[in-house]
């Protein structure tokens, strides 16, 4: 079974299809609503002094606080799953449709940068990840193998051409378009991981084929994240618990024992060296970076939990299903 974006596996109570979008999603602004912090959020992202959120109908809100949250001006209802700035002023959200929002006002307001929407019955391919390497070359990936280049600040959005890497994937007898989950710059490359146990590293520096390197995976399943660590380690995790460490650059992985057959979301780096990672029902796991084994903390809800930030010293943002919650951990 293909799980086709990290916003939704393990969520069976909100799923009715993981693509299911109204055509009419792009024609309209996000509805103004003293709610927003408490609806579906599916990514987050600290800029500036401020704390983003993106989710269901359109909406990012924002906050400095953590606790009053405001409604930034968004000029869609299409979910959006993913949020990137490259400094307190401009920014990225991205989501169905194949859809990317800008921003240059701190997030205070969006405008439609690209979009792709559904016709003549085309398999949608959502945004699910943003990266910039710097304010002019940036990168979107998404489902179905869907990955985006600019070299002028979104100005411009032009699709990799990634028939070569459907031919090799496939030689492999590896899924041909797996879904591109999530994304590191890493050593002047970028490192993704997603569906079905796909890990690559793209060169947009090289040419042709010669740009996409399969990576050896530790797992079979679909992976939801990637994350580089201080000390220069790759933490990757994703379905049923799994989470790895790799300590030579992804050319091998060592298991680190969850405890637990939930998805795994995302990952955070306490300034104090401690891991955090968070998933569905509930999921909260803490663990030393040098650890092998994670442990669960108290946490009295079952929503699933998207993305993490930290705070205050000790104190937590949680986002995910139920919305924005705030939690200090023991």
């Amino acid at each position: 079974m293909a799980f086709l974006t990290r916003v939704f596996v393990g969520m069976a109570l909100l799923m009715t299809s993981v693509f299911a979008v109204s055509e009419q999603s792009l024609q309209r602004s996000v509805m103004k609503s003293e709610l927003t912090s408490h609806i579906l959020l599916t990514d987050s992202v600290h800029s500036g002094e401020s704390y983003f959120a993106p989710g269901l109908y359109g909406n990012i809100i924002y906050s400095k606080d953590g606790i009053e949250w405001q409604q930034a001006d968004s000029p869609t209802q299409a979910l959006l799953t993913t949020i990137f700035f490259i400094d307190e002023s401009e920014g990225w959200a991205g989501g169905h449709d194949t859809l990317i929002l800008h921003t240059t006002d701190g997030g205070k307001s969006w405008d439609i940068q690209y979009e792709d929407p559904i016709t003549g019955g085309d398999i949608p391919k959502p945004v699910l990840d943003i990266v910039f390497k710097d304010k002019n070359n940036g990168y979107a990936i998404g489902a179905y193998g869907l990955m985006l280049v600019t070299s002028d600040g979104g100005a411009n959005w032009n699709t990799v051409d990634t028939r070569g890497l459907y031919d090799l994937l496939e030689s492999k007898e590896m899924e041909p378009e797996p879904n591109f989950n999530s994304m590191i710059l890493y050593q002047d490359k970028l490192l993704i991981a997603g569906e079905l146990g796909t890990m690559l590293l793209f060169d947009d520096k090289a040419e042709g084929d010669m740009r996409w390197q399969i990576l050896e995976s530790p797992y079979t399943g679909s992976f939801f994240g990637i994350n580089e660590l201080s000390t220069g380690e790759l933490l990757v995790y994703g379905l049923r618990g799994n989470v790895y460490r790799s300590s030579d650059s992804a050319q091998s992985w060592a298991k680190i024992e969850t405890g637990t057959l939930a998805n795994i979301f995302d990952s955070f780096e306490l300034p104090n060296g401690k891991l955090v990672l968070v998933g569905a029902s509930g999921t909260l796991l803490t663990m030393d970076k040098s650890a092998m084994a994670a442990e669960k903390e108290p946490y009295p809800h079952f929503d699933s939990l998207m993305s993490i930030q930290t705070i205050r010293d000790g104190e937590l943002l949680l986002f995910g299903s139920s919305g924005v919650k705030v939690i200090s951990l023991r």
